[in-house]
């Protein structure tokens, strides 16, 4: 039995791209106290609405939602320093949220490949994608940079800057490539090779793909064919 049961009425992405480009703009001026709690908090409100967005079994929705709210504690505890920050706790951290984010995606990618048709919440939905992909790297770069703290040319993760991981992130899922921040071992060099490659083909080919027969749809509405009714002709 699949313990994810199909959603009761189509997933709505309004919420999740809103509040995805909302922690965007909030992490630079979250440098420590209630900015900190904040984007602590719209990082746990994403996983949230990610669980939300599909029906579970009772058991199985309590169980991701614990998982999840001991994540978005330890974030804050270590946020606060209430607790020691070591490798243990960032790992703990990073890894429940990577989890979620992973998990976004697939969910995500699974239902707009099954919708019948393609709407503008499809797209958006595919836009969420994207977003959400730059920021699983930029906890996959955390966890590599929390393991070997040279595995980068400089720091990725600070006291003071949540910034810098989701800035190196977005620069090499966009290309843009501006080389302040480069890969040192082995790991991030393989990490980054792959979010490049995403980056190049998801928009090129997937997105264009989803806009596409967004498009084609909402011109077949505009257009509807042209109902011809055949008469019978009679013979004389």
């Amino acid at each position: 039995m699949d313990i994810f049961r199909k959603a009761a009425s189509p997933p709505q992405y309004n919420q999740l791209l809103a509040v995805t480009v909302v922690r965007l703009l909030v992490i630079p001026f979250a440098d420590g106290g209630w900015g900190d709690l904040l984007a602590s908090f719209l990082l746990f409100h994403i996983s949230f609405l990610i669980i939300r967005s599909y029906r579970l079994s009772r058991l199985l929705f309590v169980l991701i939602v614990a998982i999840s709210f001991i994540g978005f504690l330890l974030d804050i505890f270590l946020t606060f320093s209430w607790l020691p920050t070591s490798s243990f706790f960032l790992l703990t951290v990073q890894g429940i949220y990577s989890f979620f984010f992973s998990s976004a995606v697939l969910l995500i990618l699974k239902n707009i490949l099954q919708a019948s048709r393609v709407t503008s919440d499809t797209v958006k939905g595919g836009v969420c994608v994207y977003l959400l992909l730059g920021y699983l790297w930029a906890l996959f770069y955390s966890i590599i940079y929390t393991l070997n703290a040279n595995a980068f040319s400089s720091a990725l993760v600070t006291e003071t800057s949540r910034l810098r991981v989701l800035y190196f992130s977005f620069v090499i899922l966009t290309t843009l490539g501006f080389g302040d921040i480069t890969p040192v071992s082995e790991a991030a060099s393989v990490m980054t090779i792959l979010e490049a490659l995403i980056g190049q083909v998801y928009p090129a080919v997937f997105m264009a793909l989803l806009v596409s027969s967004y498009l084609a749809h909402r011109e077949s509405q505009d257009n509807p064919p042209s109902i011809r009714n055949d008469s019978t002709l009679e013979q004389l």
